[in-house]
């Protein structure tokens, strides 16, 4: 062959007007297989050159030849790239079904796993689980659960077909909006970052590993469960009606159970810290509005605290600078009194918004730390500052992880309803709990303005709004979105319902009240759904009741601006 190809590429050195093949190549003939159009091509000169191998050709004589067989061989490659190419197209339709099947496959099994883990842990809440193994791993089926739930979701709203559903020209452009924005969403950790998200055919490879993964790990996890089963059926009933999901966790603290249990083994220890006197500290920071109130009133009506201490009080304000330890007393509300507790054990529950100014407390924490042996302070704020005073490491609370926080917003939105059977729904919801970042306060207010129009439109309008919301205002939300970076500065919120908006919410600040403090008449459901006209100015709306303890209402003041 070698030998060939150096004959062949000394060919352009003769003059022009003659082309000479010679060369003995009987043996190379016979060495090379005619399969190849290259080898076909080499086996024409070779077969010229067996014709008359002392022949001298002239290049006119040639030519035709060359170029004829030249085109035949062009015509077999065209060929032979188009059947390659039909081939390959059928080759990924097959491969594309068999993924299809197996998608489907795994997500029906997904979903299986979901209901047999769902039965566990609907059991376990049903009954005094005392034993810390079993807690921890009950919770590791929680977690599982709620990541399970959030592939689930999130493989089927990959699968939906873009710019696709029927309902008229104005539901297919509001669905192309959707579907174009869906790419993007802000960051959980910045509001002023956008992270963009996979799509098309790498997006649908990474949800079917993803499934699988979660499939296998789910499995494995339930699989593993018959020993937990077992010791769960000799735990003792709480003897308390069940709910339904949605009824339950309108009625519960959600997704605090770790934090729960650290602060009831905080306050349970009977021999303070070293160093720590008679009375032990623990610091809880966290954002605003994420449930640090909410997860000490938790804390405090549990049982075994209850019957742990002889009087539990609590102290609500914005600072301790003025406060002497007579007027401190006098402005703590008795949440518990226990005169069986033995040993006069006191609870203190102090709530700040800001920092503690360093005398007053170390004047308030002299003249407590005479208390009983065993006695506790808990001490929340939004300001990292108040550590330094804790005798313990501080809990910080943070964000739900997005999967724990989907399964909240998911049952609230749509309730005792399947999400299955709303595909489109379930997909706008899940964007929106993306954008909301965490927010309890959010996640509640948002499932109530779903719940008031059932309806694929209204929740993208409303999509739409939420949307606005982060975007006019990325500048100032912090980490988020209950955070404000310039102290008592306005924020923009939600357009008025209208077809053609003309006006729109500033939002100055919002506050919470007691549940028994008045409040004010217009909430702002009824104005978003037209149900009540806003004065003009400023002024106070009811923006949110909670539904768990300790009942807060939260409060806004606002006003209607011009668009």
């Amino acid at each position: 062959m070698m030998k060939w190809v150096l004959v062949f590429l000394y060919i352009p050195r003769r003059p022009a007007s003659m082309l000479v093949v010679t060369g003995a190549a009987s043996n190379l003939q016979r060495s090379i297989h005619a399969a190849n159009p290259l080898s076909r091509l080499v086996l024409h000169f070779l077969n010229l050159q067996e014709e008359s191998a002392a022949t001298t050709y002239t290049l006119k004589e040639s030519l035709p030849k060359i170029m004829g067989f030249a085109a035949e061989i062009f015509s077999s490659v065209v060929v032979a790239e188009l059947v390659n190419r039909c081939m390959s197209f059928l080759f990924a339709k097959c491969e594309n079904k068999q993924a299809t099947a197996t998608v489907q496959e795994d997500l029906q099994l997904l979903r299986r796993l979901l209901m047999r883990g769902d039965t566990i842990v609907e059991e376990a809440e049903r009954r005094h689980v005392a034993n810390r193994d079993m807690l921890r791993q009950l919770s590791a089926l929680r977690d599982a659960a709620y990541r399970g739930y959030y592939v689930l979701d999130t493989v089927r709203c990959r699968a939906l077909p873009r710019g696709g559903g029927g309902g008229g020209s104005h539901s297919n452009e509001e669905e192309e909006e959707v579907n174009r924005r869906r790419a993007f969403a802000l960051s959980r950790f910045n509001p002023a970052k956008r992270v963009c998200y996979p799509s098309g055919e790498a997006d649908d490879a990474t949800s079917s590993v993803e499934l699988r993964k979660m499939v296998c790990s789910l499995e494995a996890m339930i699989d593993g469960m018959d020993g937990f089963v077992v010791l769960l059926m000799s735990c003792p009933p709480l003897y308390r009606e069940p709910y339904s999901a949605h009824l339950f966790m309108d009625r519960c603290m959600f997704g605090r159970n770790m934090e729960r249990e650290r602060i009831v083994e905080f306050l349970l220890q009977t021999e303070p810290p070293p160093g720590a006197g008679n009375l032990g500290v623990l610091p809880i920071v966290g954002p605003a509005h994420i449930g640090k109130s909410t997860l000490v009133e938790h804390v405090c009506h549990d049982v075994k605290v209850c019957s742990h201490f002889s009087l539990i009080m609590v102290f609500s304000g914005n600072e301790l600078k003025d406060e002497t330890a007579a007027s401190f007393r006098d402005k703590c509300v008795i949440k518990h009194q226990n005169d069986q507790a033995s040993k006069g054990r006191v609870l203190i529950v102090v709530e700040l918004l800001e920092d503690v100014d360093e005398e007053a407390w170390k004047r308030l924490y002299s003249s407590e730390r005479s208390m009983s042996q065993g006695s506790k302070m808990i001490i929340t704020s939004r300001s990292d500052k108040i550590v330094r005073f804790g005798t313990t490491q501080a809990l910080r609370l943070k964000c739900l992880p997005i999967e724990a926080y989907w399964y909240l917003f998911r049952t609230a939105a749509f309730g005792s309803d399947d999400p299955g059977q709303h595909p489109k729904m379930v997909s706008l919801a899940l964007e929106m709990a993306i954008l909301m970042q965490g927010s309890f306060m959010f996640a509640y207010m948002g499932a109530a303005l779903l719940n008031t129009n059932f309806n694929t439109q209204s929740w993208s309008r409303i999509l739409t709004r939420v949307r606005q919301y982060f975007q006019k205002n990325a500048s100032l939300i912090g980490e988020y979105p209950d955070d404000i970076k310039v102290k008592d500065y306005p924020r923009y919120t939600w357009n008025v319902i209208k077809e053609k908006p003309d006006k729109y919410f500033m939002l100055h600040d919002i506050y919470q009240r007691d549940s028994g403090q008045e409040v004010p008449d217009i909430s702002f459901l009824d104005l978003q759904a037209g149900r009540a006209q806003p004065p003009p100015g400023k002024y106070e709306i009811l923006f949110m009741r909670s539904p768990i303890p300790p009942y807060f209402n939260y409060i806004c003041a606002c006003e209607i601006r011009d668009m």
